[in-house]
């Protein structure tokens, strides 16, 4: 049987180096394709619409919910959220597993909505130290939202091993441990990244053998 691609989704708490990680995937492996997110707000200065995201108007996510467009969608801050269906698709088309920066909600509807197609990776912070640095000072224009970020995510971080708790802050909020297969602590990104793209070529592998 021909091998069926993935989804990956890597989760965690704002700060842990997902986007970085991702980046440094499709740069090792032609087989990772990147799926942009698709958000009901206009771009901020920076973004271009079709490259960093999809940006839509609220009307027309809505419209895309209703035709059952997202694989799984979310409402945070104002605005919503989603994964496409056909963003995916096109995706696994090309043979490649796709990949995208998910929040925890969005990882509980993905299991439902491609049932043993998804592989859900958590990334942790080394350190309640090295987390507050990274969320203050990797860009000073916003040290201070980065302040009320760490707030929301402390709460969490005395329990980061305890396969019991549940997650409070909003990236991770309502998960344990358990519900992703495979954890990884981002000490050093470089290092992360390679031990991250070796655990999905060992699900490739298992997957393939699954289908053979």
């Amino acid at each position: 049987m021909i091998y069926e691609p993935m989804l990956i989704t890597v989760n965690g708490m704002s700060g842990v180096g997902k986007d970085s990680i991702i980046e440094g995937l499709t740069r090792l492996d032609p087989k990772i394709k990147e799926i942009m997110s698709t958000k009901s707000r206009a771009p901020r200065i920076g973004e271009v619409n079709g490259l960093h995201s999809h940006f839509v108007s609220l009307e027309d996510f809505k419209r895309k919910i209703e035709n059952g467009a997202f694989l799984e969608y979310s409402h945070h801050h104002e605005s919503y959220y989603g994964i496409q269906r056909a963003d995916v698709e096109a995706a696994w088309a090309e043979g490649c597993d796709a990949i995208s920066d998910n929040q925890s909600d969005g990882v509980f509807q993905l299991r439902k909505s491609i049932p043993g197609r998804q592989f859900a990776i958590l990334i942790m912070p080394p350190s309640r130290e090295r987390l507050f640095q990274r969320l203050t000072q990797r860009n000073p224009e916003l040290a201070e939202a980065g302040k009320q970020r760490f707030k929301a995510a402390e709460p969490d971080l005395d329990h980061l091993h305890d396969p019991h708790y549940v997650f409070t802050n909003p990236d991770m909020r309502g998960s344990k441990l358990t519900d992703y297969d495979a954890i990884f602590t981002n000490d050093d990104l470089e290092v992360t990244t390679y031990a991250v793209h070796a655990r999905i070529l060992q699900e490739r592998a298992k997957r393939q053998g699954e289908t053979a």
